[in-house]
This record gives structure tokens, C-alpha cells and sequence, in this order.
């Protein structure tokens, strides 16, 4: 190869395939999704650099393959969903085979390791690299340990109320399956040398389940909208404390906590407060019944599925973000909160203490102590200097964790690396 000719290639631009279950153009217009997020921050800061493409699950309702604002997509037919069968997966394998012969990308990202897709490092001699997000198979251990599955195989279900007995038998009907999707996870773990990460919690699986692979830390993008509204919090001075909540409303979620937090605050420390929590409402019943506790009697408001906008909002005006979940890698829920400088009380667990730094960023609680949790919202709540001086700082490090060019040009990085170590250049 002639001099002139590898300096063409070398500038020539990246051919980059993301695989996802879902892109831009079936997102919400003010509430995209990962991929939604990243799509136009690619194209503005690497225009040149590399060329975009991204096969999705699209359930035929797309067309196979188009092109717009630069990114072609192909749209993927099969099962790409977490749970999927070896059937399903094999025909949106062949897909994504096709894909890679149309497209030949350079690398191929694949959003999340609990997705089946991640396995097309078997059938292609491509790199590709994980993009982690989530883990089924710890997961799955905290909402067991979360609604007392285990504790149900050894005879001890009489000691729980009807409804959540119904729950937890349909929860032990899909342990087969769960088993099997955990197994998925794990394979691709195993198949893939590859991984892209945020926390010591998501490098540490790395490193215990895809021994000898190689982890690079990538900071999550977050939304135009919220960054737009960096740092737009104040304090609020008031007797009624506001507290928000944002979850999926799966057992993952910590409705259980806010429940008994929310009794606490009420009948043992008297507060007066109103705890607005938004997503899903389809599982608070089973812990309301598990628990004796109403929402409505414990000053809690279940928003159900909100906006973008509406989420701003919320965050701006409340007096505390409240993340009680059991288990989370790096949630943007909390990320959100930080960049517009809504104070965070958050469980330690999982990735959380890599975004929340106790008492300088937020705050941190064992994840099954309601009472602790109770307490530290009655004792910060009226600190207006300390939770400003929070704000201010949890805003300057969001800010830096989540700009958009440094992580554009950190991915970019990232995919030139390992093309080189995959080559073994």
C-alpha cells in the first residue's frame, strides 16, 4: 500500500453499527431514549469521523433500510427483547448478518449486555463491544431478596398476605425462564472481549465475568432538555417538604422503602410533606398490601408516566430527589437530578456511590433502612446552606461527567483502540 493511499484510509471515517433494541425515530420527541440521546450528539461533534448506522428492533413497521440525517437505519426482524427464544434470536441473527455484509462496519456497539444481541460476536469477525446498562443476574437476586422469593422455597409463604403470595407465584412460574435469560446474559458476557462502562460496580462484572476482557469507561449522555436546564434549582423555604421520586415502579424500584419512609415521616416524626413519585403505578398495590400502608394515607402521589418536561419541572420545584432502589448500575434519574441541582438522597448500592460522593454530591443510605432514610430527610431538609453548597457542586460535576463533546470524543477514542488491539495493531 502506497504512502498516499494509507493516508486516505486514515481518514477515512469510522464505519460504527449500533445494535439497540430501539433508535431515535421511535422515541418520544421530548423523551429520547439511550441511543436518541447519542445520535445527534455523533453526527454534530464526529461529522467525518465516523459513519453511523443502527439496526433496531422495529416489529416491521419500518422499512428495511433508510437513510436520514446521515445515519442509515436497518430495521431488524426476529426477537431482540430480554427473554426471547433461541428461535427468535436466530432469525434476527440472520439479520443482523445481512446488516454487517450491506453496512461492513469497522465495530459494532451493542447496548446492553442483558439483551440477547450481544451474541453476534459468534457469527461475525467484526470487534464488538458491550455497552453495559443493567445485570439480570444480580438483578434478579435483589427482587427475589426484595419480595421474599427465597424465603417462599423454604415453606415460609403462610407468613405473607395473599396478594403478594399471587405475586410471588407468578414469579416463581417464570423462574424457568428467568434462569434462561440470565444464562443469555451470561453467554454474552462470555463471547465478548469488549465492554464499555461508567462504574467500579459495572467494572467489576466485567472483570468477573468476561475474565481477561478489556473495560472502558465511558460517562452516560443525558438529555438535551435536562442539560439545557443545568443548575436551575433553588432552595425552597417552607414548612411542607416536597419530595420526588422517579421509577419504573418494578420491585427493583424500592417501593417498599418509600412506603415505610413515608409512614415513618408521617406517624413517628410528624412531618409535613407531600412525596410525589413518577412512572408506574401497576406495583404499588402488591407492597401497599404487603406493607398495610396506603399511599394515599402517607402523603405519597403517584404521578404515574410523566414527560421530559414535566420530570424538569418536578425536579426544579421539589426539595429533595429520594432514590431508593435496591439495585442500579448508574440511573439517570439520579444524573438528572444532580445537573439541575436538585439535592439526591440515594441507596448505596450497585454503581450509585460512583455518582453520588456522601455529602458533597448527596447523600447515601443502606437501601432496607426506612428509618435511616427517614431521618436523614428530616435532618437535611432544613440545612439551606449545606444543600446549596450540594446543589452547586452536584451541578459543576454533572456538568463535567456529562458533557456531550467530551463523550463523543471519548466513544471515538474508545472505538479506535480497540479496532487496533482487535487487528492487533
Amino acid at each position: 500500500m502506497s504512502e498516499k493511499q494509507k493516508t486516505e484510509n486514515e481518514k477515512s471515517p469510522v464505519k460504527v453499527l449500533w445494535i439497540a433494541q430501539s433508535c431515535s425515530l421511535q422515541d418520544e420527541k421530548d423523551n429520547p431514549g439511550l441511543t436518541g440521546r447519542m445520535e445527534p450528539v455523533m453526527n454534530r461533534y464526529l461529522a467525518g469521523r465516523i459513519r453511523l448506522a443502527v439496526a433496531y428492533m422495529a416489529d416491521g413497521i419500518h422499512e428495511k433500510k433508510f437513510t436520514q440525517d446521515g445515519i442509515d437505519y436497518f430495521a431488524v426482524d426476529g426477537n431482540m427483547r430480554v427473554g426471547s427464544s433461541e428461535a427468535d434470536w436466530e432469525t434476527a441473527r440472520r439479520d443482523l448478518v445481512r446488516v454487517c455484509e450491506d453496512f461492513q462496519p469497522d465495530i459494532i456497539q451493542c447496548f446492553g449486555a442483558e439483551w440477547p444481541y450481544g451474541q453476534i460476536a459468534e457469527s461475525v469477525d467484526i470487534p464488538v463491544v458491550i455497552h453495559m446498562m443493567g445485570f439480570l443476574n444480580i438483578y434478579y437476586l435483589s427482587i427475589q431478596m426484595a419480595r421474599g422469593t427465597v424465603s417462599v422455597k423454604k415453606g415460609m409463604a403462610t407468613r405473607l398476605k395473599e396478594g403478594i403470595k399471587r405475586l410471588l407465584h407468578l414469579a416463581q412460574e417464570k423462574e424457568t425462564e428467568v434462569d434462561r435469560q440470565a444464562a443469555v446474559e451470561r453467554r454474552v458476557m462470555s463471547v465478548n472481549r469488549y465492554f464499555l462502562g461508567r462504574t467500579e460496580w459495572d467494572r467489576n462484572i466485567v472483570k468477573y465475568y468476561s475474565p481477561g476482557s478489556l473495560y472502558f469507561h465511558v460517562p452516560e449522555m443525558i438529555k438535551p432538555s435536562v442539560y439545557e436546564a443545568a443548575g436551575q434549582w433553588k432552595y425552597h423555604a417552607g414548612e411542607r417538604i416536597r419530595l420526588f421520586s422517579l421509577s419504573s415502579g418494578d420491585d427493583r424500584k424500592g417501593n417498599e422503602i418509600i412506603l415505610r419512609t413515608a409512614d415513618i415521616l408521617k406517624n413517628v416524626l410528624h412531618l409535613d410533606f407531600e412525596w410525589r413519585v413518577a412512572g408506574s403505578k401497576d406495583f404499588f398495590p402488591a407492597f401497599e398490601e404487603r406493607t398495610g400502608i396506603s399511599h394515599e394515607n402517607v402523603g405519597i402521589r403517584l404521578l404515574g408516566m410523566i414527560g421530559s418536561a414535566e420530570i424538569i419541572e418536578e425536579m426544579k420545584s421539589a426539595d429533595l430527589f429520594i432514590h431508593p432502589s435496591i439495585m442500579d448500575n448508574s440511573p439517570h434519574a439520579v444524573c438528572e437530578a444532580q445537573l439541575i441541582g436538585l439535592p439526591v438522597i440515594a441507596s448505596n448500592v450497585g454503581g450509585v456511590p460512583d455518582l453520588v460522593e456522601k455529602g458533597k454530591t448527596g447523600f447515601l443510605y443502606p437501601y432496607n433502612e426506612p428509618h435511616t432514610l427517614a431521618f436523614l430527610i428530616a435532618n437535611v431538609y432544613p440545612d439551606e446552606e449545606k444543600l446549596t453548597a450540594i446543589s452547586k457542586t452536584a451541578v459543576k460535576t454533572a456538568r463535567e461527567r456529562h458533557d456531550p463533546e467530551s463523550i463523543a470524543l471519548t466513544l471515538f477514542q474508545t472505538y479506535q483502540s480497540i479496532i487496533k488491539d482487535y487487528h492487533g495493531k
